[in-house]
């Protein structure tokens, strides 16, 4: 990856772009290819150039937001940036890494940007064969295994797996949600994955790791567990259907 990252600016608004125009300017991580009023000239720049990034809007003439993500195979990160809240969980349904509400400020803004810098560095982790982290001690997964070693709190911590009901990626940190606790570490969802049995647990979205065990139940766009309602990203919905099913 890039010492900056790659992003566009959607808004049919004006004003609305030079704002984010003017925070992505202020923050080194981040070019700005282009500022686009509409959602087909974003379009254009995803299809033609290296995105890896688009600030999008989601009410906007002739295709909105939500319509241009779902037209696109294999989008870029996406941070929907809109004043209407009721969008949010087909955001998310979308694999989108953030929901911005308007107006927007300096300080949420810089948030999304590490959240979305620290998921490009997991996939560069992940393309690279996981890089140093394979020396940390930590078990792989087996058919038999039975607990996992993570660091949390400068400790190594002992997770019986039987107990782990869900893992949720927020912001740099990773929650695992036990039966009676949670335990956070700064380790990646995606390196975490690998060391699980994949036989017991599926990724349903970019933020969500479940343990089929503790599924209590499902349909086509979300997973209940611990009372909770979980969505299924469109990228991970074949496979995690086909593993719920099972």
């Amino acid at each position: 990856m890039s010492n900056k990252i790659k992003c566009i600016i959607v808004d049919d608004e004006p004003l609305a772009r030079d704002v984010l125009v003017n925070y992505a300017e202020q923050i080194d991580q981040l070019e700005v290819v282009a500022s686009c009023g509409n959602a087909l000239e974003a379009f254009e720049h995803i299809q033609a150039g290296d995105i890896q990034l688009v600030f999008l809007d989601i009410k906007m003439p002739k295709l909105n937001g939500l319509e241009l993500i779902e037209s696109i195979k294999n989008p870029p990160l996406v941070v929907f940036t809109t004043a209407y809240r009721e969008f949010a969980i087909k955001a998310f349904d979308l694999d989108a890494i953030d929901y911005l509400l308007k107006p927007i400020s300096l300080t949420r803004f810089l948030k999304t940007v590490s959240k979305a810098n620290k998921y490009l560095q997991g996939l560069q982790t992940e393309s690279n064969g996981e890089g140093q982290e394979k020396s940390n001690g930590i078990p792989s997964s087996t058919s038999e295994q039975e607990f996992l070693y993570i660091k949390s709190d400068r400790k190594m911590v002992k997770l019986d797996l039987s107990c782990v009901h869900y893992l949720e990626s927020l912001n740099d940190k990773v929650i695992i949600h036990l039966a009676d606790k949670e335990v956070l570490t700064t380790q990646r969802i995606s390196y975490l994955l690998e060391k699980l049995p994949k036989q017991q647990f599926i990724r349903i979205h970019r933020s969500y790791i479940i343990s089929l065990t503790h599924v209590a139940a499902f349909n086509n766009i979300m997973v209940e567990v611990k009372e909770r309602e979980l969505p299924i990203g469109r990228n991970y919905r074949s496979q995690a259907l086909e593993a719920l099913r099972r």
